[in-house]
């Protein structure tokens, strides 16, 4: 049964928009106790990598799968059972006293996660027949993704206060179980009346996601041309080919390629990897600098991050509004412009600047953002036959997690290549000899201490190293900037300007 429109749509809004924040809860509290994570347990700097890489790794490998999964079973379904994995993971994550056991949480949270993305935004398309309710009602799902990313840092920093970092976790297990209280009474269940299952494009598509994310991923720390990554290439490359074979194939498969003849349809999978690329790896940049130039606390971090955060939730709240005005073609390249000229104004942080320097273009990228995500999602999910919502749903989330896992790889892997060139350059320029300044770089990186160090050389590494890693950043948020406005043209003249429902 297809399922009918429930009496109170929005009730089931909020509960699934529960969800969706406990899925970026996780994603910004993890990120902000990795300092204290690497003090606790001491891992090494590629083990450390795998602790957030983790959960983006499965998210982004499964999510297609739990899309088709949802509309065979039931959205509702796979939400509830996607809200009781990620609760059990987060319940193993607050357990673990190993890197390994964290790790493996993290992945279990994944699992979670693909059910609960694909599965939340289906339900809330499928609550809408109008397709100008059903963007407002997307923007609010957009909006609580923000949310939960503004939650993490602000709630994982007071707890770290206080608490071990086991503690961030607990936020997710109280937000899972009051999820898992509301969807049975709140949340109308539906799926697609005539969906099979596509066995071969499941496992392909996962394969071939899989595969293409690790190498991404590891990539940044065991070399982009090494053997294990280069055997992960083919391995995308093989699987690739044999799924959209597959998939061109099957009868009903699990992800119609017709849909991409559609031009319009294409570009905006590039934008929703786009707006996340942007958006994740412009907050990690910004994390990484205010820790490691600034010296900030994960929670005084949190708050100066609430200038992007806020911003993006306020306005994602409008941004089904104004793209009832303007059209999907202005919105989304406005905000891709927007959000790389976000990147590019915070080029005026340097090594002795503070916070005026840095929120302007934290809340250029907030909105830059905010008009991204909503009307993106809205565009795929409008672009194609009601009952293929759900696949739009699965593809516009798989493309989103995909640009979350590429912004923090790429762009942080650019920081931490660049940084220990940036300080020899500085090391030496201050007059420190080469041979001494290779024993300073490898103790700064790996330990970040001077401690040992004579008092007036520790201000000098100290100062020498602040000013490397602002130029490490600033080469970061140059790539991004310059990747945001540069997609910004084949969105302008690709994108359709208004997409409804047919």
């Amino acid at each position: 049964m297809h399922g009918s429109t429930p009496v109170h749509p929005w009730r089931g809004v909020f509960t699934v928009c529960l969800g969706v924040m406990m899925a970026f809860v996780n994603v910004s509290s993890t990120i902000g106790a990795l300092g204290a994570v690497q003090q606790d347990l001491n891992p090494s700097a590629s083990t450390l990598v795998w602790v957030t890489s983790a959960y983006s790794l499965v998210v982004a490998s499964l999510v297609m799968s739990a899309g088709t999964l949802a509309d065979l079973i039931g959205r509702r379904a796979v939400f509830l059972g996607g809200a009781v994995v990620f609760t059990a993971g987060s319940v193993l994550a607050f357990t673990a006293e190993g890197t390994g056991v964290l790790i493996t949480a993290q992945a279990v949270m994944g699992l979670g996660g693909a059910a609960i993305l694909p599965a939340s935004l289906s339900i809330v398309s499928h609550s809408f027949t109008d397709p100008h309710q059903r963007t407002k009602a997307i923007g609010a799902w957009a909006s609580c993704s923000g949310l939960g990313l503004a939650v993490g840092p602000l709630g994982g920093g007071l707890l770290l206060g206080r608490f071990t970092w086991h503690a961030v976790y607990l936020i997710d297990v109280v937000i899972g179980v009051l999820t898992m209280i509301l969807t049975p009474f709140l949340v109308t269940e539906s799926k697609h009346p005539t969906r099979r299952l596509d066995l071969p494009g499941v496992l392909l598509g996962t394969v071939a996601i899989a595969s293409a994310t690790y190498a991404i991923i590891e990539g940044g720390s065991s070399g982009y041309t090494s053997g294990r990554i280069i055997t992960m290439y083919a391995v995308f490359a093989v699987s690739l080919v044999l799924f959209l074979t597959a998939e061109a194939r099957h009868h009903d498969p699990m992800l119609n390629m017709r849909l991409f003849r559609n031009r319009s349809y294409t570009a905006v999978m590039g934008v929703a990897a786009a707006s996340m690329f942007g958006f994740v790896g412009i907050s990690l940049l910004a994390v990484l600098y205010m820790e490691h130039v600034q010296r900030l606390s994960a929670l005084a971090t949190g708050v100066r991050l609430l200038t992007m955060f806020a911003t993006y939730i306020v306005v994602s709240a409008l941004a089904g509004r104004i793209v009832q005005r303007i059209g999907f073609t202005l919105m989304l390249t406005a905000g891709l412009v927007v959000l790389g000229t976000g990147a590019l104004a915070l080029l005026a942080v340097g090594p002795l600047t503070g916070y005026g320097a840095l929120w302007p273009g934290l809340l250029i990228a907030g909105i830059g953002s905010a008009l991204l995500t909503a009307p993106s999602t809205a565009a795929a999910v409008n672009s194609v036959p009601r009952l293929q919502a759900g696949m739009a749903s699965a593809t516009v989330n798989m493309s989103r997690q995909i640009g979350s896992v590429l912004g923090p790889s790429i762009l942080g892997t650019i920081v931490t290549t660049r940084f220990p060139r940036y300080l020899e350059d500085q090391l030496v320029s201050a007059g420190v000899p080469s041979p001494s300044a290779a024993r300073i770089i490898a103790g700064t990186v790996h330990s970040g201490s001077t401690g040992e160090l004579p008092a007036r050389l520790a201000r000098t590494v100290t100062d020498s190293a602040a000013r490397a890693f602002t130029d490490a950043v600033h080469l970061g948020l140059l790539i991004a900037g310059i990747t945001l406005l540069v997609i910004a043209v084949p969105t302008a003249i690709l994108v359709r300007h208004r997409n409804t429902a047919v």
